[in-house]
């Protein structure tokens, strides 16, 4: 049987992903402006939400990720902001319709999630990641 070819693609931060952080800070915030706690306790609670939203919108408008390469021998090669390459493995994989979240592990990154949707990757790469993924996963290996 011939092997699957190698998968890669530049990465960038999804659009609309943050834009969706963004929504549920608004709505957050909407909801602490509304409820019965003290004014105080509605400003520390507004605060730590602002923070938390910022926090994760930096990370996902700067990823340190730049180039991933999923090889037909099965490992991941991974490209950093740095130009550095890490091999990675697969830990986890979502697939639910146009959004597919890879979560990655390597000795020298650590953990790391990627979140592919169509403002930030191709539809023919997630397709073939998605039957890939679901191959691996019917063999019972990443």
């Amino acid at each position: 049987m011939k092997s699957a070819p190698a998968i890669g693609f530049e990465y960038r931060s999804s659009r609309s992903l943050a834009a969706c952080v963004v929504l549920v800070w608004l709505f957050a915030s909407s909801a602490l402006a509304v409820c019965g706690l003290s004014a105080w306790s509605k400003i520390a609670l507004a605060l730590a939400a602002s923070l938390y939203a910022a926090w994760v919108l930096h990370d996902f408008l700067r990823p340190s990720c730049r180039h991933l390469l999923w090889h037909e021998a099965g490992y991941w090669r991974l490209r950093d902001t740095d130009e550095k390459e890490h091999i990675v493995e697969l830990h986890h994989a979502v697939v639910l319709g146009s959004l597919v979240v890879l979560s990655l592990r390597g000795l020298s990154i650590g953990k790391m999630s990627i979140v592919l949707l169509p403002d930030n990757c191709a539809v023919d790469i997630r397709r073939r990641l998605r039957v890939r993924l679901a191959r691996a996963q019917g063999d019972g290996a990443h």
